[in-house]
């Protein structure tokens, strides 16, 4: 099975065990040259799907990024589908953030983008690191995104939870819902978590 190293080694074992059966029989078993194919497709399809797969884990890594930086960069510029985030009718002030936002911080662009850490769950969550350019310099986002199954692809992809900007104090005086500290002031949104999301997009989109 190509699809599965775990296939491919018990492939390589039942070979291996197949041909010691083979020469403690002193004659009496036979299958040698099917027992070293064996063997050797195993290791093949084994390599091959190791290979296959850590590269699909690596355009997956690439692809969230992509998509987190995207939105994240739509969100603070005020054009954003709300359909990036989860559960987008609970982010009732997601339209007055985005204003707030885009007077505050026009024009910006997002560049440096890291996905920092995955936790396991259900469904799994991606943490990403941002780097965000705007008139007054740049601010440092901090991005928690909820990585949802789409049933078209059956691959996880972002959908923004919470986001957390670290602005240089005054950028972000005006700003009501910022926590301010000597240096930095830091907004965030939504301004109350929500933790009721599925496992996998609806089968309609």
């Amino acid at each position: 099975m190509a699809c599965c190293p775990l296939a491919a080694l018990g492939g390589f074992l039942t070979g291996i065990l197949s041909l010691i059966r083979i020469r403690r029989s002193a004659g009496l078993l036979g299958g040698t040259r099917v027992a070293w194919l064996g063997v050797a497709l195993s290791l093949v399809i084994g390599a091959t799907s190791l290979l296959v797969a850590e590269r699909i884990q690596a355009a997956q890594l690439t692809g969230n990024v992509s998509d987190v930086r995207s939105a994240v960069e739509q969100t603070l510029g005020g054009g954003l589908d709300a359909s990036a985030w989860w559960i987008p009718d609970t982010h009732a002030g997601l339209p007055d953030f985005q204003r707030e936002m885009s007077a505050l911080l026009a024009p910006i662009k997002v560049g440096a983008t890291t996905q920092t850490e995955t936790l396991v769950g259900n469904p799994p969550m991606g943490r990403f690191r941002l780097v965000v350019q705007t008139r007054s310099g740049d601010a440092i986002a901090s991005v928690e995104a909820l990585l949802i199954t789409d049933w078209n692809t059956w691959l996880p992809g972002p959908r923004l939870q919470s986001i957390e900007i670290a602005m240089p104090r005054g950028t972000a005086e005006t700003s009501s819902d910022s926590a301010q500290s000597s240096d930095l002031a830091t907004v965030r949104f939504p301004r109350v978590d929500h933790h009721e999301a599925g496992a996998t997009l609806p089968r309609d989109g």
